[in-house]
């Protein structure tokens, strides 16, 4: 086990082989990224308590809720069935302006199904494009939506990728019957019943967004610099880069149809390239200092780690 100085020690350290590699690529000011998913279906048009349409409800709801993001956030709203010209982004994630917003989310009406799945993967990749450019920061997905998808079978195939990523998902059940079948699945879940409750529950939720964030990097050391013990495998994960491919839900990596077996295909006759075509050769030293990149300097700088923090554990032992 590892005592605070080790564990700054090999945090320096792991930091500064990172950026000598690359591996870490830009690191900007932390933010919170936040795209609202609102359900525009023709039953949102459809009365809720206080006699007011749930779409009134909801447009009221994000209005206000618009007044009060804090400028640090970037914020994106895409819609189910609307903006389709701009692939179904009312607002495009990114930084708020506040007046053009209010009055686009002023201009939104209610009609169509609910493919909430492929809504969810397009704001899904929006975010992974993002946390691409910036590691630090919050990365959540709001859903708000008074119905089952109608595109089930790609909800059931994008969700637990989009989860995968490590993407934050909060869903939000306006006056409805029952539970939404995402309440089990998300990491949060908010019912709505009336405009009070839909205004309050998309407030709740960007509050904690705000409060997972503290708005600098150095925190993240500030927060294992202050660990007793720490297992230095824990380290090693968490300067891992996450993983931001695009979100493809798992019939586009596997398939359960098997391939038709290959057929004998006599081969093509042979070309002997002339001076022009023929390719470099690869000498015997940069192909063997190019499998020593790819595949022994990880290695050795986990390595390297280990070491520095063990030979510090003797020196403080040998005093």
């Amino acid at each position: 086990m590892l005592n605070r100085s080790d564990v700054s020690l090999a945090l320096c350290i792991a930091f500064v082989l990172s950026l000598m590699l690359g591996s870490l690529g830009s690191i900007a000011h932390a933010a919170d990224h936040v795209v609202i998913i609102l359900d525009d279906s023709g039953s949102m048009n459809e009365a809720m308590a206080g006699n007011i349409r749930k779409m009134d409800a909801a447009k009221r709801a994000l209005a206000k809720v618009v007044e009060q993001i804090p400028d640090t956030t970037n914020v994106g709203i895409l819609l189910l069935n609307g903006a389709r010209a701009n692939n179904h982004w009312l607002v495009p994630l990114g930084a708020l302006d506040k007046k053009n917003a209010t009055i686009k989310v002023n201009s939104i009406g209610a009609n169509g199904g609910t493919p909430l799945g492929e809504a969810m993967r397009i704001a899904s990749d929006q975010l992974l494009q993002a946390r691409n450019k910036s590691v630090y920061g919050t990365y959540r997905l709001i859903v708000v939506t008074d119905g089952e998808a109608t595109d089930k079978v790609l909800l059931d195939q994008y969700l637990p990728d989009i989860l995968s990523r490590g993407l934050i998902v909060d869903a939000i059940g306006v006056n409805m019957a029952g539970n939404h079948s995402l309440a089990t699945q998300v990491h949060s879940y908010r019912r709505a019943d009336d405009e009070a409750a839909l205004s309050n529950a998309i407030v709740e939720i960007l509050a904690e967004s705000s409060g997972d964030n503290s708005g600098s990097s150095d925190s993240d050391f500030e927060l294992l610099n202050a660990l007793n013990d720490v297992d230095a495998g824990e380290i090693l994960k968490a300067l891992a880069k996450p993983n931001n491919d695009p979100v493809t839900g798992y019939s586009a990596r596997t398939s359960a149809v098997a391939p038709p077996e290959p057929t004998w295909v006599p081969p093509p006759p042979a070309v002997i390239p002339t001076a022009a075509q023929a390719p470099e050769k690869t000498g015997f030293f940069e192909m063997l200092f190019g499998t020593f990149c790819t595949c022994m300097l990880p290695i050795l700088v986990a390595v390297m780690i280990f070491i520095t923090v063990a030979a510090s554990g003797n020196r403080k032992r040998n005093r």
